[in-house]
């Protein structure tokens, strides 16, 4: 009971903190936040788009671990790795294209 307990708060702790992270990529342009590589090469015209994919990728990956916390906390069950999965393949697609199309 108590593993399950401390899974779930791990699981919503590490969902809100890709949340909050998302949302400064996004609304702050705190580009910092990403690697040295990308605030190098995302040309200056392009980081308010490259901030916006990449931090809705980073909160649709937060928003599927939420989910997954909910989601165990009411039924136990592995069905939740489904709805973390889809939310993760999303969530890095978004960061990948983003990385490909504004990083000359």
């Amino acid at each position: 009971m108590i593993g399950r307990i401390i899974g779930i708060g791990i699981t919503g702790a590490t969902g809100i903190l890709f949340i909050v992270l998302g949302w400064l990529l996004w609304k702050k342009e705190m580009i910092t936040l990403m690697h040295d590589y990308h605030v190098d090469k995302v040309a200056p015209e392009h980081k308010a788009a490259f901030c916006k994919q990449s931090g809705i990728g980073l909160m649709v990956i937060g928003i599927g671990l939420m989910a997954t916390a909910v989601i165990l906390a009411i039924t136990d069950s592995a069905f939740s790795f489904i709805c973390f999965a889809a939310c993760f393949v999303i969530g890095l697609y978004m960061l990948v294209s983003a990385g490909i199309k504004y990083n000359r």
